[in-house]
């Protein structure tokens, strides 16, 4: 039987790489290799090796925000990336490689176009990234979570973890559900500083009517737990990170979170009602993947500039759980479940034809 060998290239954030991960997962179930690029320092090189999955590191940084330094060394890293993606495909010999976004992407992508290797990019938001902007005019296939976001791509939607997808419906979840309001509260992979800073004030405000369940991040937890007793406040989980994501939000009612792709694409398939704080991108790419759910009633959108303690306790306070159930079963309707398996699906189809 000859082995189906692909890399799968994401990194930088949760946003990449758990949906990179989602898709490596289920073709190790139908016999396939998979081997990951990514850098040492950020989140993949701790969750990947997890689950067995061999991963190699390169040298990159993303542009984005970089000092003068970074930028005039910014080519010599491309450069080293290239070649050392070059290395591993010669070594390994893949049938496919598949880029997730960001800048890991990049190098690894023009790697697989002059190895004559298939090609597949993955745009998870709905205003593109540069890495994709790019590698989609060499890719041999392009598919996208929204439609219109990267030319010539197929609208599949985002890959999401199993046990997400198995979480109750929002009419079975709030059946008999009764007391303190449960609210979630997610900053991203990496936690958010603002939503730690002005949330427990607003939660003292609410305290009579509200049980929280909040993840810091890494670097603020022990603040954010300090800001807790300062307010006195004993109705409360707080962790760096939430380990269980599916769990977390079949316990909410509603969350309030950032706009990244995949958590926009989570809430949508949970049916959750949520309040979202896009992070104030110059493209507005966060607030981009919120909009849908805000125009049919199934979120609001509070711009970070907007974010205080007297906007989002107004929201709270006008808010009890029929209406929140009413909003969960609107954001339900916006789910896309079936995204996996049809990766998979377009993956096989390519590797039939090479």
């Amino acid at each position: 039987m000859i082995d189906k060998k692909i890399i799968i290239m994401a990194g930088g954030s949760g946003g990449h790489v758990f949906p990179g991960l989602t898709i490596a997962r289920y073709l190790i179930k139908k016999g396939w290799h998979v081997n990951w690029i990514g850098t040492k320092n950020s989140i993949e090189s701790e969750i990947i090796p997890k689950y067995g999955i061999k991963i190699h590191f390169i040298e990159i940084k993303g542009l984005r925000n970089a000092n003068l330094k970074n930028l005039i060394c910014s080519p010599i890293y491309i450069l080293r990336a290239y070649y050392c993606v070059k290395k591993i495909i010669k070594n390994w010999s893949p049938n496919i490689i598949l880029g997730m976004g960001g800048y890991v992407s990049g190098p690894g992508g023009i790697a697989a176009w002059k190895s004559n290797i298939p090609l597949i990019i993955h745009e998870q938001n709905k205003i593109s990234g540069i890495t994709n902007y790019w590698l989609s005019k060499v890719s041999t296939k392009n598919i996208q979570a929204h439609p219109g976001t990267l030319k010539n791509a197929i609208v599949v939607g985002n890959p999401v973890c199993e046990s997400i997808i198995k979480v109750p419906t929002p009419i079975k979840r709030f059946k008999n559900r009764k007391g303190l309001l449960r609210i979630l509260v997610i900053g991203g992979s990496k936690g958010s500083s603002i939503l730690n800073h002005i949330l427990p004030e607003v939660f003292f405000l609410l305290k009579e009517k509200i049980i929280i369940w909040h993840q810091t991040g890494n670097n603020e937890l022990e603040q954010t737990k300090k800001k807790y007793k300062k307010f006195g406040l004993n109705e409360y989980f707080i962790t760096c990170f939430i380990k269980n994501i599916a769990s977390a939000y079949a316990w909410a009612d509603i969350i309030i979170c950032r706009s990244g792709a995949l958590t926009v694409s989570e809430i949508s398939i949970v049916g959750l009602a949520a309040i979202f704080i896009p992070y104030p991108h110059k493209d507005k790419q966060q607030h981009r993947n919120a909009e849908d759910l805000e125009a049919i009633g199934a979120a609001q959108i509070i711009d970070q500039s907007n974010f205080n303690t007297v906007s989002i306790f107004n929201i709270l306070n006008s808010l009890n759980r029929n209406k929140l159930l009413i909003m969960a079963e609107k954001a339900l309707s916006l789910g896309v479940r079936n995204t996996t398996k049809n990766i998979f699906n377009i993956i096989n189809d390519i590797y039939k034809k090479t």
